[in-house]
């Protein structure tokens, strides 16, 4: 990062590292960007491109034979530049990130990782600064090649956080219970998962067969316990579905009941595996694929509950609440039961990576907090974004 302070306008300038793309080299962009300045240019930025560029090649190598200023509607400036002596020119053009993509007429990989870093940097404060240049045809035909863009912010020597602007808007997402709940199920789960493992697999108990049936005992308690308390975590979960005061918990968030979002389920799908290239449509809850995913992960833990309980009813029929799950052991057999049971369980394990990454994804690329929420309860929304669910 260079810094450079301008003391008159008491301003500083910060010129991040430059972002190339097609393989060019930070220093070329930086003269690129250098030389699309206009002569007797005066603006801070300009300025702090010039010296930066300086300190690695001699700007007085190059002169410049015409220039065309920004134009708003267009947000870019071309600069028509050459070495000293020689007749070849080079057009170079400057400006917004957008602009200058259109300009070049990019391919949408490319359209879409630069404004997606664009944006990434737009959080930190910077604006991008797109370069782009062409070789002018005899014809006047231009060809022009995105060569990347310079991240950069200008703040004052003396700002206050009052002065700073505010770009996001924190929002409630998940109250104080929803996320006990989640954070307790996530534990309940790799307990019966673990215990079960240990009571299906005599790999775990080899070398305790003297103690064998105290272990074996203690092993199926706790997974019984863990099955009680998960059972009272499902009923408190779906109580939330009719009773949360907070929207976004309401059983109307888990499906994508809603034309607009069985629409929108197949861009994010495509979002998810690469395969479409411009941003998905923005939820402050549950996007229709989650929507989908956690409903019938859902769905798989209480698939997980009965038959854990059909299993359970073998040694207890005459129980008040497990003799109605008898009949389900009579009904596929209770090796086939055992079967399902451990394919849930590995349903989950297989559910819990993905999970996790796809959060960790999703918090990188749209960084407004949705992988903090589960913690914090509230996730940072920016300001002007359209939201399917506000």
């Amino acid at each position: 990062m260079k810094i450079f302070d301008i003391p008159e306008d008491e301003l500083r300038i910060e010129l991040a590292d430059p972002a190339p793309f097609g393989g060019g080299k930070r220093s070329e962009l930086m003269l690129l960007a250098a030389l699309g300045a206009p002569v007797g240019t005066r603006d801070p930025v300009d300025l702090a491109l010039l010296s930066a560029a300086s300190r690695k090649d001699d700007l007085r190598h190059f002169e410049q034979t015409a220039f065309t200023p920004l134009e708003p509607q267009l947000a870019r400036s071309i600069a028509r530049v050459r070495r000293v002596g020689e007749k070849e020119e080079e057009l170079i053009a400057r400006g917004e990130v957008d602009a200058i993509l259109y300009l070049c007429r990019a391919d949408e990989a490319t359209r879409f990782r630069a404004e997606l870093q664009a944006e990434m940097r737009m959080t930190r404060g910077y604006r991008a600064l797109g370069i782009a240049k062409a070789k002018p045809g005899p014809e006047g035909e231009e060809n022009w090649t995105f060569m990347g863009y310079i991240p950069i912010r200008a703040t004052r020597h003396k700002s206050t956080r009052s002065e700073e602007p505010a770009d996001f808007n924190y929002v409630t997402v998940w109250d104080w219970q929803l996320r006990v709940l989640h954070w307790l199920s996530v534990f309940l789960i790799l307990v019966l998962s673990l215990t079960g493992l240990l009571m299906g697999s005599s790999r775990f108990i080899y070398g305790v067969s003297q103690g064998y049936s105290n272990y074996l005992s203690w092993l199926r308690l706790t997974h019984f316990v863990a099955g009680w308390f998960l059972l009272c975590a499902a009923i408190l979960r779906i109580a939330g579905l009719f009773l949360a005061s907070n929207r976004f918990q309401r059983w109307y968030a888990l499906f994508p009941v809603k034309k607009r979002d069985l629409n929108n389920l197949v861009q994010v799908a495509k979002n998810y595996l690469f395969c479409r290239f411009e941003r998905p449509p923005h939820y402050i809850g549950h996007n229709p694929l989650q929507q989908i995913a956690y409903t019938a992960i859902f769905g798989v833990g209480l698939a997980a509950l009965f038959t854990g309980f059909a299993l359970y009813a073998l040694y207890a029929p005459d129980h008040w609440l497990l003799r109605y799950f008898v009949w389900f052991d009579d009904l596929i057999g209770v090796q086939y039961l055992r079967l399902v049971h451990q394919l849930i369980m590995w349903i989950f394990l297989a559910f819990i990576p993905i999970h996790v990454y796809l959060s960790i994804r999703a918090d990188t690329v749209e960084r407004e907090g949705a992988l903090s929420s589960i913690v914090s309860g509230g996730r940072w929304c920016r300001k002007g974004t359209k939201f399917e669910d506000a």
